[in-house]
């Protein structure tokens, strides 16, 4: 931003006209007293209107430089406070089923999430983001990390089955707290999808759930379909590979008090558009926060018009002072 920080002084333009007048107009005769200026000179009324010129840039050089112009740079510095995310992702075999259409292509559930989580990490580059992926069992597929890119890479290789074809909500959740547990982070989020019931592992899931509550960690719980509506899922038949319409039993009952014990929040997703739609809600509901420093930069011009001011008076003391004027 450019501003006079003195703009008061401009009142001294008005004073300019004045003077000029009082000294110019007192001029009745003009003698040359040497050569350069009597070459100036030879058109009287150029050499008149021109030493006019001069004067008054040269008071306005002055006066432009009372008045202080500067320029005001603001310069932010933000201070990123990223939230810790563990997203904990469902892959046994109900999680094929063809009941999610993108761009009017019918794709499988983990398809439809894989694409809506590559999302979400793209939105969230402050952050630092987890995997894990569970079915009969629960592993981490990748650690907390800023290296997105790499995320990237790792959620697009999540397959069917790779943890087996049951459902361990209870380990999964133990697992993404147990990656949670030492971060030194004032925001700690998991977010935990399925389509089915916990009936595999150990733990119980309310149990873990509780357990996170008390390490201040939120777990915000997608169900993904709708309870007892029967899907289709490719199934191997001895005829073949067909479409089959299976019941996937989706426990929504355990998943809203798992978030609601942890103060979070239940979804469900029955097709892509919901599923998008919930997990844009989450990245506004988990925001990054920004403290924001500012800071002035101040850069002064005064002394160019200063300059230009001498250069003037220089101008005047060399050329015009060698004429000489004579009033009668």
């Amino acid at each position: 931003m450019f501003k006079f920080s003195e703009p008061e002084y401009f009142l001294l333009i008005l004073v300019i006209p004045v003077i000029l007048y009082y000294f110019y107009n007192r001029e009745k005769k003009i003698v040359f007293k040497y050569p350069l200026a009597e070459k100036i000179g030879k058109n009287i009324n150029s050499y008149f209107y021109i030493r006019i010129v001069v004067d008054f840039l040269l008071m306005f050089s002055l006066i432009i430089a009372l008045a202080n112009p500067v320029k005001i740079n603001k310069i932010t510095n933000s201070e990123k406070k990223g939230i810790n995310i563990i997203i904990s992702l469902d892959t046994s075999g109900s999680m094929s089923a063809l009941d999610f259409h993108k761009d009017g292509k019918e794709i499988n559930r983990l398809e439809a999430l894989k694409y809506v989580v590559n999302d979400f990490i793209n939105k969230r580059s402050s952050d630092k983001i987890g995997l894990v992926v569970f079915g009969k069992d629960a592993f981490t597929q990748c650690p907390l990390t800023i290296d997105h890119k790499t995320l990237h890479f790792l959620v697009n290789n999540i397959e069917l089955g790779m943890a087996g074809d049951s459902t361990a909500i209870g380990s999964a959740l133990i697992l993404s707290i147990k990656r949670l547990e030492k971060v030194k982070s004032k925001s700690k989020v998991i977010i935990l999808v399925t389509d089915g019931r916990n009936n595999s592992g150990e733990v119980d899931p309310i149990v873990a759930a509780k357990l996170a509550a008390e390490m201040e960690i939120k777990i915000y719980t997608i169900g993904i379909g709708t309870k007892g509506k029967p899907v289709p899922i490719l199934r191997q038949t001895i005829f073949g590979l067909r479409k089959i319409m299976v019941n996937v039993d989706l426990d929504d009952y355990t998943l809203k008090q798992i978030a609601k014990i942890t103060g979070a929040k239940y979804f469900n997703a029955q097709n892509f558009e919901s599923l998008k739609n919930i997990i844009s809600d989450i990245d506004k509901l988990e925001k990054t926060k920004f403290k924001v420093k500012y800071y002035y930069q101040t850069k002064y011009y005064y002394y160019y018009f200063l300059i230009a001011a001498l250069i003037l008076l220089v101008i005047k003391i060399l050329i015009f002072n060698g004429i000489k004027q004579v009033i009668p």
